[in-house]
């Protein structure tokens, strides 16, 4: 938090009053405008770049991303991502999905909120495919007949798309699956205001945040619950008015804000940090958060899009066993006495991210391992793998490259089996070697 939060050092009581009312309104609004920002930036005509395609169609991504693609943080690296911006201000749009092949996928459905409030996948699409149609939340029409309705709470839904991808050589039969999700609808002939308006790079970060947020809570209104948030932001006389003018604000006014929106965001930021040293914590709340606004916006910091905990559980790390944070200058292994056998239903990989939450670049292009992976055991049938910047004396296939400094691990299991969900199986420690 702020100096000023901390110690009281407000020019005066109107200022503090402000920020106070408004830190509420930071945490809640921040991964409402995570979404409306990765709207703007996928929906833009003009960009070259995986995933982007105009309103109500997929950009499918032709590749697996890496530490060139900057749109969201914490991608995966085993996957071919499809994003989909659906706007259902003008009425139902279906999704159509081809015949399952034995191939992983998801659909995962999100508010603008970002809450999963909905997936299409392995596990409830038909053996022959299926077509799923998406409505809005005030939508009088039927669906359309031969689908499966889907009631939508928010008019803008953000479809991210996962398909498993086994390695370079597997990227051609992924995208030609892949090809197979489309998507009937208009294209929008407007974005909304949020979207198209969207600003940002500007002087002063706090004012474009709640000019920003008051054209999105215009678009998409809360949830009931979740109106307090706000409401103490104009109950202090700070206008949220659709236009995204702020108007001509006071001194103090001015002070609040700047300094809740610093404050907030480092509280988004420690939120986001393990409360403790043990290692692989993780949240089996993620994705569909009620109403813990922190959560939410903490996993919209550190993991925007994250997967519902029934469909995919996110583990982090950032300590090593002695309780000291990652540094890449140091090597590490991760020794599995059973071979790796996290009770996965479909599959698990470890991602590595630089501070800045991102894939870090390396020489050998390498961002993941998992079961998947062609990973060397040893004579005893345990397995393990490295982590460094240099290359370990082990064999390379099990070497995860770290950059220099700092950085952190996220694993990732798809369909975790009850052993997981309830603790019983645990993850082995991070070991510094040296």
């Amino acid at each position: 938090m702020s100096n000023a939060f901390l110690q009281s050092e407000f020019t005066s009581p109107q200022a503090a009053w402000i920020a106070h009312c408004a830190v509420p309104a930071v945490v809640a609004g921040y991964p409402l405008l995570e979404s409306v920002r990765t709207c703007h930036v996928q929906t833009t005509p003009g960009a070259a770049a995986y995933g982007r395609a105009p309103f109500n169609r997929f950009g499918h991504s032709a590749e697996r991303w890496t530490d060139r693609d900057r749109d969201i943080v914490t991608p995966a690296n085993d996957l071919l991502y499809s994003n989909a911006w659906i706007d259902l201000r003008s009425g139902p749009v279906v999704i159509t999905v081809p015949p399952q092949t034995g191939r992983y996928f998801v659909l995962e459905l999100l508010d603008t909120y970002t809450n999963n409030f909905h997936n299409i996948g392995t596990r409830n699409v038909p053996q022959q495919g299926g077509r799923f149609a998406l409505l809005g939340p005030e939508d009088a029409h039927a669906a359309p007949k031969g689908t499966t309705e889907i009631r939508c709470p928010t008019s803008l839904v953000w479809v991210l798309g996962r398909v498993l991808v086994d390695g370079d050589a597997d990227v051609a039969a992924a995208r030609g699956f892949q090809s197979g999700f489309t998507i009937d609808g208009a294209e929008s002939a407007d974005a909304p205001a949020s979207v198209s308006q969207w600003k940002a790079g500007g002087v002063d970060p706090a004012l474009e945040f709640f000019a920003n947020l008051s054209r999105a809570l215009h678009d998409f209104p809360p949830p009931t619950s979740q109106q307090g948030a706000f409401e103490l932001l104009r109950g202090a006389h700070v206008k949220l008015d659709a236009s995204g003018e702020l108007g001509d604000l006071r001194p103090a006014t001015l002070e609040g804000l700047r300094i809740a929106f610093a404050s907030a965001m480092k509280i988004i930021d420690g939120a986001s940090r393990p409360p403790s040293k043990a290692p692989w914590r993780y949240s089996t709340r993620l994705g569909r958060y009620g109403d813990d606004l922190l959560l939410r916006a903490a996993t919209a910091w550190k993991g925007l899009g994250a997967l519902a905990g029934d469909e995919a559980i996110y583990a982090t790390t950032d300590y090593d066993d002695q309780g000291e944070m990652l540094d890449g200058d140091r090597l590490y292994r991760l020794h599995f006495e059973d071979g790796g056998r996290i009770p996965a239903g479909a599959f698990w990989s470890i991602s590595l991210y630089g501070a800045d939450r991102y894939f870090a670049a390396n020489p050998i292009g390498r961002h993941a391992l998992g079961n998947r992976s062609p990973l060397e055991r040893n004579p005893d049938g345990s397995l393990t793998l490295y982590v460094s910047r240099q290359r370990p004396p082990g064999p390379e296939e099990n070497w995860l490259p770290a950059p220099h400094g700092a950085f952190y691990l996220i694993l990732r299991v798809y369909h975790p089996q009850s052993a997981f969900l309830s603790g019983d199986y645990r993850m082995p420690k991070l070991e510094r070697v040296a």
